[in-house]
């Protein structure tokens, strides 16, 4: 395997982590100085920057929020350099009967075999939607 398709086959194992609702497999493939954003720019509460702790932290706050963890169906993924650039589709049941389904296009960055970063850009709309009422807001 070249380093490009390693690299997408960590993104692949990270989405499978995700869909386990697996913290324990999620952080063993982040750096230590892992960072997530979330690239909404409104509400601005949404606009989010998480450190590893933070972000494996949320899997959980997320999945008590919804009948089963939510699914992340990842789509074409595209490998440059220490990039991976991923489309996806996720569905979730939330608790209050919502329905969580967006669509995304992430970045991640890697380094030595592990997610340094995750850009995350999707339908802030969606989001604020289904997950406002649950997000203290400043």
């Amino acid at each position: 395997m070249t380093i490009l398709e390693d690299n997408k086959k960590i993104v692949k194992e990270y989405f499978d982590a995700v869909n386990r609702g697996d913290e324990e497999g999620i952080s063993n493939l982040l750096t230590d100085d892992f960072i997530f954003m979330s690239m909404y720019r409104k509400p601005e509460y949404l606009r989010l920057k998480w450190d590893k702790e933070r972000f494996v932290a949320q899997s959980g706050v997320m999945s008590s929020q919804m009948k089963k963890p939510i699914i992340i169906t990842p789509g074409t993924m595209t490998a440059e350099d220490n990039r991976v650039a991923a489309e996806a589709e996720s569905y979730g049941e939330m608790k209050n009967g919502k329905i969580y389904d967006n669509i995304y296009h992430f970045l991640f960055k890697l380094r030595n075999g592990k997610i340094t970063e995750v850009r995350e850009y999707s339908c802030s709309y969606t989001a604020h939607d289904v997950f406002g009422e649950y997000v203290e807001k400043p």
